[in-house]
């Protein structure tokens, strides 16, 4: 029987070692993860803070055809990050890249996140690629 979370460490190790040279430990990208929404479902208002969690990712960029193959001018911003069980990307979150969770500053810049896509064998994810507003 396969070790889903040992595979998904070496994976991360993996990413971490290609996705960017000039970057020692890997090319850091870090998740903001809204606070969870309090009071009645009708009116939810915004929890605690928001919790920031460091992944490591290969950044690409695709131009995008339409069915018949033509280019329509448009380009996918995708990233292939780690996975980490306490840092589930979802459609509602953002991402800062290059920058790690304890180096986010009020001016940071955050992408939203449009599309995820986990790589998850027997269920356990070993990799998500995310798509971003361009």
């Amino acid at each position: 029987m396969e070790d889903w979370n040992a595979i998904a460490a070496e994976v991360s190790d993996a990413i971490r070692s290609v996705s960017d040279i000039s970057q020692p430990n890997g090319y850091p990208v870090t998740l903001r993860i809204p606070g969870e929404a309090t009071g009645p479902e009708w009116d939810p208002q915004p929890g605690g803070g928001p919790t920031y969690k460091t992944l490591y990712a290969v950044e690409g960029f695709q131009e995008v055809r339409d069915a018949s193959g033509t280019l329509i001018g448009q380009t996918r911003h995708t990233l292939t990050v780690t996975a980490d069980p306490d840092a589930v990307p979802m459609k509602s979150h953002q991402v800062a890249i290059g920058v790690r969770a304890e180096d986010v500053a009020a001016d940071t810049a955050f992408i939203e996140i449009i599309e995820v896509r986990p790589l998850a064998p027997a269920g356990v994810a070993v990799l998500y690629e995310l798509d971003l507003t361009v």
